[in-house]
Order: structure tokens, then C-alpha cells, then sequence
């Protein structure tokens, strides 16, 4: 009898452990109802932490997010959309939450960071991608272009390592676009263009990456001939590679070089602007 009790006890601790995530997230999903009707942003905030708080959920820390960031409270609101990615349980809540990341990182002048967490966004969101997320990571992009990026900051990126979707399904090396620039319709460097392959290099001279190959690959705009914009990427990718060998020497044998031409525009608008992203080196590190 007595064993029959303790298992009869047993049984009802296991069902009350099993039921309460299920009444906290019940509970989370209220205190989620309250914030949206409640009368002032405050109160919202308030109704929200009490959701995340009890049962973890993307929709409490987004809205926390959204509010945080339209107080200009950029710290909590970056905090905010990482919990959200955190908890998200689709691939588009997951580019989301990225999205927003990036939005916040650019703005606090991490671009490389900011530039990254919103082309992983982008690719990650199924189609159609949301106006305010093509907006931010183009302006990110702008930004980038007008600024030499520093080799602490390509060397995060690729220190990184491989990014990993939730579920699985995108599995993305570190990669940069850099604003490797060249004079129009030339593939030799201009002075920026040369200060942007030292940063480069001086980021790969880091020991985490000498063990990795690298792959560099041109972009043109899609001015002339497809033909012509194939052979002028090679040479741009070419030159890249010329000008790390030469200044990095343990780089020889490393490098891989090829061009897309115009076959990968990332705009495909008329405007200087667009031909500007366009002109580009990708590099990617492959472990």
C-alpha cells in the first residue's frame, strides 16, 4: 500500500512539473495580450518583461525591442533582439531578429558587425524581404563603402566561424564584402582601394586564420559587355591577390581568385549608388 502511495505521489510531482511550463507560457501569453492594450509604453515594457520573464518568447522580446530602440535605449534594445533570436522558433522570426540587431549596430557605428548580422537577415527572411530591412542593410552598405574597414574588425568576422540558422538549413562561412575600390573601368588599386588590402591583410596575419584558404572573388556593375565585366572581376580579384602576396608573403599559397563579372549584382538599379555597391571583392574563408 505504502508503495502504491509513493508511486501515486510520484505520479502527480511528474504531472505538476510537466504542467507548469505549460501555465507559465499561458500566463506569458496574458501578461503579451495586457502589453499590447496597455495605455502607455511604460506599462507595455512593464507587461512585457513579466511575459519574457516567466516563458521566454520571441514576440515578448521584439516588442521589448521595438520599444526599447524607439526610446533610443539602443543597449536594451540590442539585448532584447538577441533574447528574441535566441527563443525564435521560425527562420524568418530568426532573420527578424537580425534584422533589427544590424538596424541597432549601425546605428551605434559597428558597421562590419552591423553589415554582417543584416546580409545574414536578408538571406535568411523568405521573400518578400521587409522595406526597413532592404533600407538598413543598403545604408549599411553606403556607409561601409565610404569608410576604410579596420583589420580588428575583419578579423572578428572571420574569427567568428561558420553561422548556423536554427534549423538548420543555412549554414554560412565568414564572408566580407569589402570596399576594395578601384577606379572606374580600371582593375588597379586607387589609394583607398590599397589601404583597404593592408587592413586586409593585417587582419589575416592573425594565427586563427593562417590555417584557412581564401577565396577572392570580383564583382562588377553591370556597365558593358558581359563579356568585358568577366575578364575586368578577374583582374580586380587578381590584383587583390597580387598586392597580399606582395605585402604578406606567407599568404602565397593561400589565395584563391575569380570573378562573377555583373552575374551577382547585388542592385540592379542605374544610379551611381548602385554601381558603387556593385564594384566589389567578396572574400570568403574556407577552414
Amino acid at each position: 500500500m505504502q508503495r502504491f502511495i509513493r508511486t501515486i505521489v510520484i505520479l502527480m510531482i511528474t504531472m505538476r512539473h510537466g504542467l507548469l511550463p505549460a501555465m507559465d507560457c499561458h500566463r506569458g501569453e496574458d501578461y503579451y495580450d495586457r502589453a499590447k492594450s496597455a495605455a502607455n509604453q511604460q506599462q507595455r515594457i512593464e507587461w512585457l518583461q513579466r511575459s519574457a520573464a516567466i516563458c521566454p518568447n520571441f514576440n515578448a522580446w521584439y516588442m521589448l525591442g521595438r520599444l526599447y530602440s524607439g526610446q533610443g535605449q539602443h543597449d536594451q534594445a540590442l539585448y532584447a533582439f538577441t533574447q528574441a533570436g535566441a527563443v525564435a522558433t521560425s527562420t524568418q522570426s530568426e532573420a527578424l531578429a537580425l534584422g533589427r540587431q544590424g538596424e541597432i549596430l549601425s546605428q551605434n557605428g559597428q558597421l562590419p558587425r552591423a553589415l554582417r548580422t543584416l546580409e545574414l537577415a536578408h538571406r535568411f527572411h523568405p521573400a518578400p524581404t521587409p522595406d526597413w530591412l532592404e533600407a538598413a542593410l543598403r545604408n549599411a552598405r553606403i556607409q561601409s563603402f565610404q569608410n576604410v574597414i579596420a583589420a580588428t574588425d575583419i578579423a572578428a568576422i572571420f574569427d567568428a566561424g561558420l553561422y548556423t540558422s536554427k534549423n538548420g538549413r543555412f549554414i554560412v562561412r565568414p564572408t566580407v564584402n569589402l570596399p576594395v575600390h578601384f577606379d572606374f573601368d580600371r582593375a588597379e588599386l586607387n589609394s583607398d582601394g590599397k589601404q583597404q588590402v593592408l587592413e586586409l591583410g593585417r587582419a589575416l596575419s592573425r594565427t586563427k586564420t593562417r590555417q584557412s584558404s581564401l577565396l577572392l572573388i570580383g564583382h562588377t556593375d553591370k556597365r558593358g559587355t558581359r563579356t568585358y565585366n568577366q575578364i575586368l572581376s578577374e583582374k580586380r580579384a587578381n590584383t587583390v591577390k597580387m598586392e597580399l602576396e606582395r605585402q604578406f608573403p606567407f599568404l602565397i599559397g593561400q589565395l584563391k581568385a575569380t570573378g562573377r563579372g555583373e552575374s551577382q549584382l547585388l542592385y540592379d538599379g542605374d544610379d551611381e549608388t548602385d554601381h558603387l555597391l556593385n564594384r566589389r571583392v567578396k572574400i570568403t574563408l574556407i577552414p
